[in-house]
């Protein structure tokens, strides 16, 4: 009897202990196991990822999870190339997509292209679909329209690679290709997409610079106007003691340093974007962190 009751203890660890099982045996495009969106939501952006990927042979997904311990994974980055690989996920013999993974517990998220996917989507485009589109949205909790501007986004990525240019640093709105660098106010590169209209932006300049500089300019008036009572005088005599003056203590102080910095240039990877996209194992490419 001992024997029986420690193998059915045996099989339910091995059952629970399995990670990928925990959600449906087929992942749909949008799959919400965090309970972030409404039924129609979630079926809208479903249908919308699906015609991407009919559109262009590349898939696109979005998986939510409460807490991706819950599968048994501690990295977001590593869950991601695990269900994508699990699940058999992707388009076409090359199993071409692009998979956004949310884990809510943490806060945790990560980006993977796989196939075809790489190509559409190369590091620049990563980063700029999350930082300028997707990962705003998110810290605000407004998941429909972060996963909304996710397909957005991917579609024209997707367009562009269709055409035969990727959409990479070099290609980049604003890029100048002579200079090498971006043209200024250019909506990619240094400066981000601009997340207001000009009035706006005039409103602020206003309460930001104008606003302070009428009070400290009404402030110097009034102090002005308090000292007009006052007398120049042509000689300091009034401040000298009438026995003279005597020099008692001695004392010198620095009141500037100069210092000289040079600077060391770092070598490693991942700094800047030099355009493509960097592999890594099992032929995924990606990026995962905190939204």
């Amino acid at each position: 009897m001992k024997k029986t009751g420690l193998f059915l203890l045996l099989v339910l660890a091995l059952t629970f202990a399995l990670p990928l099982p925990a959600m449906a045996a087929e992942l749909d495009a949008v799959t919400d196991a965090a309970g972030l969106l409404t039924e129609t939501e979630r079926g809208e952006l479903n249908d919308r990822a699906e015609e991407l990927a009919q559109q262009y042979q590349c898939a696109v997904y979005i998986v939510t999870l409460e807490d991706m311990e819950d599968m048994g994974g501690s990295d977001a980055y590593d869950l991601a190339t695990a269900v994508y690989t699990e699940y058999d996920l992707g388009y076409g013999e090359e199993k071409s997509g692009l998979l956004l993974l949310l884990s809510m517990a943490e806060r945790d998220y990560a980006l993977i292209a796989y196939g075809y996917g790489n190509t559409a989507f190369t590091d620049y485009g990563k980063d700029v679909l999350l930082d300028e589109d997707v990962l705003p949205l998110l810290g605000e909790d407004a998941y429909y329209e972060g996963f909304s501007a996710y397909l957005d986004t991917a579609g024209e990525y997707l367009g562009l690679a269709r055409d035969g240019k990727p959409f990479d640093v070099e290609n980049a709105p604003g890029y100048d290709e002579t200079e090498g660098r971006y043209e200024t106010g250019s909506a990619y590169g240094t400066n981000a997409r601009p997340k207001h209209d000009d009035e706006e932006f005039a409103i602020r300049l206003g309460a930001v610079i104008l606003v302070p500089l009428l009070l400290a300019g009404g402030i110097c008036l009034y102090w002005k106007r308090q000292m007009n009572t006052a007398v120049s005088a042509r000689t300091a005599d009034r401040y000298i003691p009438s026995d003279g003056f005597h020099l008692t203590g001695q004392q010198d102080t620095f009141l500037y340093r100069t210092e000289t910095r040079r600077r060391i240039e770092n070598h490693t990877s991942g700094g800047g974007h030099a355009g493509g996209t960097s592999m890594r194992s099992g032929g995924f490419s990606g990026r995962s962190g905190k939204f």
